[in-house]
């Protein structure tokens, strides 16, 4: 995903609060940095100050965000997204 905050901005995040898109935005580019079996450990650190900033998404929010993400993110992202997502769900 490109490094801008275009995709904050639309409007389908409107109820969405601030601190939870800037959270996932420092997150986004972030797991640029990691590949394959690295990006688990660093989601599970994730979790962790998300834990500790009492950051939580609902699946309301989730069911909001994750299609905007997609819609501005690259095929390669979109594969990252997707990896991830199965990933979360099979625990």
């Amino acid at each position: 995903m490109e490094q801008s905050n275009q995709w904050m901005q639309d409007i389908a995040l409107k109820n969405i609060t601030p601190d939870k898109l800037v959270f996932l935005q420092d997150m986004l580019f972030e797991s640029q940095k990691y590949k394959g079996k690295e990006l688990f450990p660093f989601f599970m650190s994730l979790a962790a100050k998300a834990r500790q900033k009492q950051i939580t998404y609902s699946q309301e929010e989730l069911d909001i965000i994750i299609p905007v993400l997609k819609k501005y993110a690259s095929p390669e992202d979109i594969e990252k997204m997707n990896k991830v997502i199965t990933m979360f769900k099979k625990r």
